[in-house]
């Protein structure tokens, strides 16, 4: 529970010291936000039985979103350094997860709670940048 208050809370920060930048850093940090959840709801799937058709349900909540990235990327001409580093937060989330299983730290709880965020609502703030 402390590693996911610990991406959330970053990926908040990233996103507001970023607000003044450039559309694409903006960018960057929605696809981060979104892989953070994507592949902790996917771990969920696969690591925790009990809470697997929930995790289903809420990774639905995420399709949306990823589609209004994508069109925002498509829309707009952004650099080819920063489309890789849009592509690439996959692996970092990934990676991350990776890390907290290895470590015996992936639970159901953790799991409920980030069920929970999504069920009750991303961040509007910082999916603005979609729209």
């Amino acid at each position: 529970m402390k590693k996911l208050t610990a991406c959330l809370l970053a990926a908040s920060l990233a996103f507001g010291a970023q607000a003044a930048d450039s559309q694409s850093l903006k960018l960057i940090s929605v696809s981060s936000y979104l892989n953070f959840f994507l592949v902790n709801l996917n771990g969920c799937e696969d690591y925790h039985p009990s809470v697997r058709a929930a995790a289903y349900q809420s990774e639905s909540k995420l399709y949306p979103h990823y589609e209004k990235l994508d069109k925002k990327i498509s829309s707009l001409k952004i650099d080819k350094s920063d489309k890789d580093a849009i592509s690439n937060t996959i692996e970092r989330s990934r990676a991350k997860l990776n890390a907290q299983i290895a470590e015996g730290e992936f639970s159901v709880e953790h799991c409920k709670a980030v069920i929970g965020i999504v069920e009750n609502g991303l961040d509007s703030n910082l999916l603005s940048a979609l729209n």
